[in-house]
């Protein structure tokens, strides 16, 4: 009888401890991902209210729970994954969650520890991951004897080489990049072994007791690189860095150290082509110089973030925004669509790009809200992932790329634009198929004739086909 429930117990054991780790994902898992990514602090309230908030450099009131609350709106538009703010508590201010105070305890502005267990069951029960930004560089602007647990100044790089101790050449590689200040934030030394070994002994207990999917990591070029190869073998999950640099430096960290890199190169291209009007060629000269890495198709895509003015502060165009987003979640890699994307918000720099989300009342009725939801669902039944992103069409104002039996075409010429017709020969259908745009699958539908069919975009729109 012992033995019997001694085999019971190991077998209860193995088994908890492959629940425990079976939502550690990999890059693999990601891959068919549609991330949204969320402000804590600026998607939802505990108690739901309408009103806007009076100071977006401080604390609006975001939770945790006010994310359960408000999942089935994230999930309408069939995302199966999000990205939370960073959790420690922060100094005052850090209402972001990048000016590290107190690594061992959870931001209370955004609830409890138990909460945060309860945000990432509830994504788990629904089939969603959820993915932990997260800071390694630096603590918040406070003298060192203010942070737990790095309360020595040994524990940071000194200002020498520095000019007036801040990051003066962002250069990848560069010794100044790594040991100066950003923003003259205190900067972690994390060849200092009681730093390394802290920081990534936190990252593991954070998966293993809250149950991350998955990592998207600050500021990865002002970190030592051996750092992060340490950490990306210790975590065991899909890992996507903030690289703001080049494609050279982006493929560089994928093969050095982390699973993937945020796709800045594109997201500038994108910008210069869907909201300055600049020609679609870049886009064909982007996609060849991507070609450089291992795997772009587990780089994370996107047209908005919490950095950087919003797409709709440089246009109110909503055709030009719609080619963007669909370049976003239908090309090569994982796509990320930021919160208030599908409300069409516009703010500026930061932190007017960090919109309270509350005053819409998540309303569901936004064209955009309707864009993505088709689109996202669109990208999940085809499983445009599994395919290659293979170039059909290019000029000045048309782009035109399959991805398997899926067919997308677009314009950067706006809504006031005139119709842009194109015939397209390089295809990937037989004679006689036919073929639907998603948007209007019984109005718009062509039939392959010759070995190619014609495109009409009115008004700037974007059209996804697919063989009936």
């Amino acid at each position: 009888m012992q033995k019997r429930f001694s085999i019971l117990l190991i077998c209860f054991i193995a088994v908890a401890v492959v629940i425990e780790v079976s939502h550690a994902a990999t890059p693999a898992q990601w891959q068919s991902r549609t991330i949204y990514q969320l402000l804590t602090d600026r998607f939802a309230k505990s108690t739901d209210t309408t009103a806007g908030c009076p100071n977006l450099s401080d604390y609006c009131g975001g939770t945790f729970q006010g994310i359960i609350n408000h999942l089935d709106y994230i999930q309408g538009m069939g995302f199966d994954a999000i990205w939370i703010s960073p959790i420690p508590t922060n100094t005052p201010g850090g209402y972001h969650g990048y000016w590290l105070e107190n690594l061992n305890q959870i931001n209370p502005h955004f609830g409890s520890a138990n909460d945060l267990k309860n945000l990432v069951q509830a994504c788990h029960q629904r089939g969603m991951y959820v993915m932990l930004d997260l800071v390694m560089n630096h603590v918040g602007p406070v003298s060192a004897s203010s942070i737990t647990p790095f309360n020595q100044n040994s524990y940071y790089h000194d200002c020498n080489g520095c000019d007036g101790c801040d990051i003066s050449n962002y250069d990848c590689f560069q010794t100044n990049v790594q040991h100066c200040r950003l923003a003259g934030l205190p900067d972690l030394n994390q060849t200092v072994p009681y730093v390394r070994q802290t920081l990534i002994s936190w990252a593991k207990n954070a998966i293993q007791t809250f149950g991350f999917d998955g990592l998207r990591l600050d500021t990865v070029p002002e970190v030592e690189p051996s750092f992060w190869s340490d950490f990306q073998n210790a975590v065991g999950v899909y890992t996507v860095g903030e690289v703001w640099s080049s494609v050279d430096c982006c493929v560089a960290y994928q093969k050095q150290s982390i699973s993937a890199t945020l796709s800045y190169p594109m997201w500038s291209t994108m910008r210069d082509v869907f909201q300055q009007g600049q020609s679609m060629y870049n886009l064909q000269n982007m996609v060849n110089q991507y070609k450089a890495f291992q795997n772009p198709n587990i780089l994370g895509t996107f047209i908005d973030n919490h950095d950087n003015p919003r797409f709709l502060s440089g246009t109110s165009d909503y055709k030009l925004y719609e080619n963007a987003i669909a370049y976003t979640l239908m090309s090569s890699g994982i796509p990320i669509i930021y919160y208030g994307t599908e409300q069409g918000f516009h703010g500026g720099s930061d932190p007017n790009c960090r919109e309270a989300l509350w005053p819409t009342g998540y309303s569901t009725s936004n064209p955009l809200y309707a864009f993505v939801k088709t689109v996202v669902a669109y990208r999940r039944q085809a499983q445009v992932w599994a395919s290659p992103q293979v170039q059909r069409y290019a000029d000045d104002s048309f782009y035109a790329f399959s991805r398997g039996k899926t067919f997308v075409a677009m314009t950067n010429v706006g809504s006031n634009g005139n119709q842009v017709q194109r015939t397209i020969t390089y295809q990937p259908y037989a004679d006689g198929t036919k073929i639907c745009n998603i948007f209007y699958p019984t109005q718009d539908c062509i039939t392959v004739q010759n070995g190619k069919f014609t495109i009409y975009l009115d008004g700037g729109e974007t059209k996804i086909y697919h063989p009936m």
